[in-house]
This record gives structure tokens, sequence and C-alpha cells, in this order.
């Protein structure tokens, strides 16, 4: 008689996330920068789009900086995360289907 052995695999990430307390609200977007971050799903870009447009034209938004992820099944590249912090009071990432 023989045994097999069998590995089970744990799907959960290695390292525990720290944890972060959401942002506060901004007074207003006029003058602000905004990021908008498509995740390329379809027709996400068709929402955000529109959404720059109301916020430049409706809330006097100062700048949209629009950024693409390379693949919505794909974290977004720290440099795009860094580029949004860097230079964004507030971000939409934008999904769709």
């Amino acid at each position: 008689m023989t045994t097999a052995t069998i590995q089970i695999l744990d799907p959960r990430p290695e390292q525990k996330t720290a944890e972060r307390a959401a942002a506060g609200r901004l007074p207003g977007l006029a003058g602000k920068t905004i990021g908008l971050l498509e995740n390329r799903k379809y027709h996400s870009d068709n929402f955000l789009q529109e959404l720059q447009a109301i916020l430049e034209e409706e809330y006097a938004v100062e700048k949209v900086l629009y950024l693409r992820k390379f693949s919505f099944s794909a974290p977004c590249a720290d440099e795009t995360i860094d580029e949004l912090v860097a230079q964004c009071d507030a971000v939409v990432h934008g999904i769709a289907d």
C-alpha cells in the first residue's frame, strides 16, 4: 500500500497590507487637480471622458490628469500611483463593463 501526499496552497497574500483611513472630503473642486485612472475595461474610457468634461465645465477644476492602467487584471504600476499621489488632490478610479 502506498500513500500520496497532497499539498494545499493558501491563495491569500503572504503579507498583510497596511490599513489606511479614508482621506477627508475636499471642501470643493474649483482649482483642484483631479486624477482619473482608467482600468481599460469596456466603456470605462467613455465614462471617464464624460466625467472629465463635467469636472472641467461645471466644477472648474484646474487640471485633470488622465492615466490608464496596463490591464484591468493587473495591479496599477507603482509609477502611476506615485504620479497620481504627487500631482492630484483627488483620484477617481473608473471601472466599467
